[in-house]
């Protein structure tokens, strides 16, 4: 058994889906976990809080013009669709806003269980939520005890297709776990299953820096897991911060590769004692100014932090641990640009 995450940004149009179908070829006995279509859960967002029910219409257009869907998924969709015009106009609470943007993936799910039925594969859907949650409304978290008697009462086919990003209480109130969430539920799919992770997205696998910022940004062949748990803390690549957690410990084998070229990075449990990525983050700072993050088991040598720390000042340093350091970006650092242009070569 496989599990495989497809991200929302690779759910654009028709050509996306071919893509997709070809990296699944060969693929049974195979959960696929969905994110919502590319800006859908940002658009019910904004329905939610404009009450513009016009929204919900271009949505549900969104879905239907796809790809040529069978008359009863359109009908579902449609249900979906008068559905989500009375939710919208509610008063605004917590639980209503997760109900809302929880639609986006259970209608991805339709679609693609249309688009593999159609063309040959061996699929069914669930569109149910999978993940039994705790209350706290935006950000659940999973309750794994709960999760895994569900997951094992659960009858998968040969290439099933299920929504990521939401669950329910236990007294079946939906929830989300946050960004990124579909990473996350498909990570505590393979926990309980003990079975392999595939992440397809629209980058070339996890990138030493941010292209937009950084030259000379690449492709990293592996990192560790440990490594790509800090990641997630600082928001690398927009990974949810409770992504991996569900993980640890294991022996899983996981996946990062580009729907459009031919690049994979993988997550192992080894460490490797290099820097390994580069990145500007605010996460954490309540003034929310920039920071530029170092990741990689190799700070813990000491030679290698005092390298960095030396050529940018300590005045610079908020904060340094095994795994990584922070800078301050300050106006007095902004002025020293080339240090941003150099920060990529410290990597390993």
């Amino acid at each position: 058994m496989q599990v495989v995450k497809i991200g929302g940004s690779i759910l654009k149009n028709k050509e996306d889906l071919n893509l997709i179908k070809q990296k699944l070829i060969d693929c049974h006995n195979c959960i696929i976990v969905t994110s919502a279509l590319k800006n859908v859960t940002n658009m019910l967002i904004e329905a939610y809080e404009t009450k513009n029910t016009g929204i919900i219409d271009s949505i549900y257009h969104m879905h239907t013009d796809m790809i040529q869907l069978d008359n009863s998924i359109i009908s579902t969709l449609a249900g979906i669709r008068e559905e989500l015009k009375k939710l919208v106009v509610r008063e605004n609470s917590p639980s209503l806003r997760d109900h809302i943007i929880s639609y986006g993936e259970r209608m991805s799910t339709l679609v693609l269980y249309n688009f593999f039925k159609d063309n040959g594969f061996n699929v069914s859907y669930i569109i149910e939520p999978l993940l039994v949650t705790d209350n706290n409304y935006g950000d659940s978290s999973c309750l794994m005890d709960e999760t895994a008697r569900k997951i094992k009462n659960c009858v998968f086919g040969d290439f099933t297709i299920v929504p990521g990003f939401y669950g329910a209480t236990i007294e079946g109130k939906i929830t989300t776990v946050g960004r990124g969430g579909s990473d996350y539920t498909a990570m505590v799919l393979a926990s309980i299953l003990n079975c392999d992770v595939r992440i397809i997205t629209d980058v070339p696998g996890i990138m030493t820096s941010d292209p937009k910022l950084f030259k000379n940004s690449r492709t990293l062949a592996e990192v560790s897991l440990s490594e790509v748990l800090k990641m997630s803390y600082f928001g690398v690549k927009n990974f949810n911060y409770k992504t991996f957690m569900p993980v640890l410990g294991t022996d899983i084998n996981i996946t990062v590769e580009s729907l459009y070229v031919d690049s994979v990075t993988r997550i192992t449990k080894k460490p490797v004692n290099s820097i390994k990525c580069v990145a500007m983050t605010n996460y954490g700072r309540k003034d929310r100014k920039n920071m530029l993050v170092f990741i990689g088991h190799g700070l813990s040598d000491p030679s290698i932090s005092r390298d960095i720390i030396s050529k940018i000042g300590k005045d610079h340093l908020y904060h340094m641990d095994s795994l990584s350091l922070s800078i301050l970006v300050d106006e007095d650092l902004i002025k020293h640009s080339n240090y941003f242009e150099e920060a990529p070569l410290w990597i390993k």
